[in-house]
């Protein structure tokens, strides 16, 4: 067991360095713009409405999506799988719901950057908000394993019962 606990301590430890690495990204660069201190000045670049609307909507999927996503990909994960194939469903399920949550909050930064409106601005505020659901955890990771493990003697319980019934049958 204490061998699986350095694989998980090791795996949340990446996993929460990426993490920060995605906060300390996008936080520096929207503090910047909010405080003026960084202009982007883009000639003849104006926001349309239509690409506003999509960008509204392609946020509003993409919060759900990110989480969704994540829930799917570990769900895909067998009772029967070792420690070392769930880490790496749960590495690869963290890693992308990040990087779907860090593009739609670039996204929205730099077209706040560009418009100045608004809407963008609220919608990184949510964004880091979200970012609080995203943080990768150890007993979410050990729960995972923990599962497995428990339905493993149950499964062999059920076998075991249905072992006896067929014996049962056969002798009379």
């Amino acid at each position: 067991m204490s061998e699986s606990k350095n694989i998980f301590d090791e795996t949340i430890s990446s996993l929460k360095l990426y993490y920060w690495f995605s906060i300390a990204a996008v936080v520096p660069l929207f503090l910047l713009l909010i405080s003026k201190i960084l202009t982007i000045k883009v000639e003849g670049a104006e926001v349309s409405v239509t690409l506003e609307r999509y960008a509204i909507v392609i946020t509003i999927l993409a919060i759900p999506a990110a989480l969704k996503l994540f829930v799917e990909i570990l769900k895909k994960t067998s009772p029967e799988s070792d420690n070392a194939t769930v880490i790496k469903r749960y590495k690869r399920a963290s890693v992308i719901r990040l990087l779907i949550i860090n593009a739609v909050t670039l996204m929205n930064i730099a077209l706040y950057a560009i418009s100045g409106n608004m809407n963008f601005f609220w919608f990184t505020i949510i964004l880091f908000i979200i970012y609080y659901f995203c943080r990768p955890s150890y007993p979410e990771l050990t729960g995972l394993t923990e599962k497995g493990e428990q339905k493993k003697p149950l499964r062999n319980e059920i076998q075991e019962i249905n072992k006896a019934n067929e014996a049962d049958e056969e002798n009379t």
